[in-house]
């Protein structure tokens, strides 16, 4: 269960809305609610793959350096 306080305004803006939806103003704040979720969850999924992305290929990258070197170090 969650309450929410609005200003006055929003609240007949809400009501307004729900009205002319033949709505519930609960109906529309749960919509409105879950889509933000979706919306930043999925920005949220996003940032972690870039991340884990960009962090293997600079994993990559340094194991590609570290051969290099190694194959340029002389023969002991």
């Amino acid at each position: 269960m969650l309450g929410v306080r609005l200003d006055s305004d929003l609240e007949e803006r809400l009501a307004a809305v729900a009205r002319t939806q033949g709505r519930s103003k609960s109906d529309i704040a749960r919509e409105a609610v879950r889509r933000y979720v979706e919306r930043h969850d999925e920005a949220f999924l996003a940032e972690a793959k870039r991340q884990s992305l960009a962090a293997a290929l600079q994993d990559s990258r340094a194991k590609d350096e570290d051969w290099a070197a190694m194959l340029a170090s002389p023969i002991a």
